[in-house]
């Protein structure tokens, strides 16, 4: 059964003492008026954060406005973010709000805020500092009362070191920091969260079908580079792939969490699984590219060539 250990009014599963942290972090900035930076991997549940910190803020009646900063272009970033005038561009045929207006005594979510551009992080500093936005092709400010909440999988702090992000821009979204942490680190909630994601998806698609104590063992033991996100996808695969009634045994896993669960037996097979998970979690952090991977495991880019060839796992 759910306990102050498992879950809580904020949607934040879990009853490692990883999360425990998470939730009291959450409940501790909330009702500051400040701006907050969450970080962590892709997938590991940053909006999820975000909407808990505007659920507990003193905001909470308000709009929480959510926006993919890596989705926006340099032409799109002042029209999304600030609003038009009709007949700005072409294709301005009526008057919008921007998320900053429309979040007023609110919250905006800044997600992948770390991939803006630095003519839009310029953008986003001078609304940031004056507390006023103009939508284009007005030139009358606007007033506007929003708590920023920004998101990154970035490592934001070397990102300055090299001039691809603002350092007076970090330090307006920076003023609290909160740390999402990868699935890998929260091994006690792996099954409750599967557990959690199978009566989703049994609500949704009408199944009856409950998993095996294997399949949550197996599930379990995986390594979850792509965390939260990741095993919800695959609980949905093995409820949409397997009977509508009965038990979904393990041989429906997708065959790289099969791979890795198979049962230890030896010492080098441990160690050789080990080793597997540990290189996988690094090119997971590094986004695939295996220089940065490299540096984060203290080998050289051809060392790393010969470990992913020795434990299998080129691609």
């Amino acid at each position: 059964m759910p306990n102050e250990r498992t879950v809580d009014d904020l949607g934040l599963l879990g009853r490692s003492d990883a999360m425990l942290e998470l939730r009291a972090a959450v409940r501790s900035m909330a009702g500051a008026p400040y701006s907050v930076l969450v970080t962590g991997e892709s997938g590991s549940g940053k909006e999820l954060v975000a909407r808990a910190i505007h659920r507990l803020s003193r905001r909470p009646d308000r709009r929480f406005g959510a926006v993919n900063c890596a989705a926006l272009t340099d032409e799109l970033v002042e029209a999304e973010l600030f609003g038009y005038a009709r007949g700005a561009f072409t294709g301005a045929v009526t008057e919008r709000a921007g998320l900053f207006e429309a979040s007023d005594r609110g919250t905006l979510f800044l997600d992948e805020v770390g991939e803006l551009s630095m003519r839009a992080q310029a953008k986003l500093l001078r609304a940031l500092q004056e507390g006023e936005i103009r939508r284009v092709g007005e030139n009358v400010p606007r007033r506007v009362d929003v708590r920023v909440v920004a998101a990154t999988n970035r490592p934001l702090d070397a990102d300055v070191s090299v001039g691809h992000f603002r350092e007076d821009l970090l330090y307006r979204l920076d003023v609290l920091r909160i740390v999402v942490p990868p699935l890998r680190e929260r091994g006690d909630d792996v099954q409750l969260l599967a557990e959690h994601f199978w009566r989703r998806a049994q609500s949704l698609t009408g199944s009856s079908a409950t998993p095996a104590r294997a399949t949550l063992v197996a599930l379990a033991r995986y390594h979850w580079p792509g965390n939260v996100r990741q095993l919800d996808n695959v609980v949905a695969s093995l409820v949409v792939r397997g009977p509508r009634r009965g038990v979904v045994g393990p041989d429906l896993l997708p065959r790289a969490l099969a791979g890795d669960t198979a049962e230890v037996q030896t010492l080098s097979q441990a160690r050789l699984l080990f080793e597997r998970r540990f290189v996988r979690g690094a090119l997971a952090r590094a986004g695939g590219r295996r220089g940065k991977a490299a540096l984060a495991l203290g080998v050289t880019r051809q060392g790393l060539a010969k470990l992913l060839k020795r434990l299998a796992l080129e691609t």
